[in-house]
């Protein structure tokens, strides 16, 4: 591999890892956002646990739970 190839792969790399921050970043703001407008008041640890996910996934899994939850505890159940 040459130089300017390996350069390239690694600006690829940073690019895609920011861009998943930044993906999951929007995840976690408009799943709290979601839980304000219901009513749901997530801890400081939960918003906490929010803020530092990078998991699509897992996100994804909380916004669901969060659409019909009774509780913050509820979308963070495991």
């Amino acid at each position: 591999m040459t130089t300017s190839e390996y350069e390239k792969t690694f600006v690829e790399k940073i690019h895609d890892e920011g861009k998943s921050e930044g993906i999951a970043e929007g995840e976690a703001k408009a799943l709290l956002r979601l839980m304000s407008a219901r009513g749901l008041a997530p801890s400081q640890a939960q918003q906490n646990r929010m803020s530092s996910c990078t998991d699509s996934a897992q996100l994804d899994l909380w916004f669901d739970r969060a659409v019909t939850a009774a509780t913050a505890a509820e979308v963070f159940a495991d």
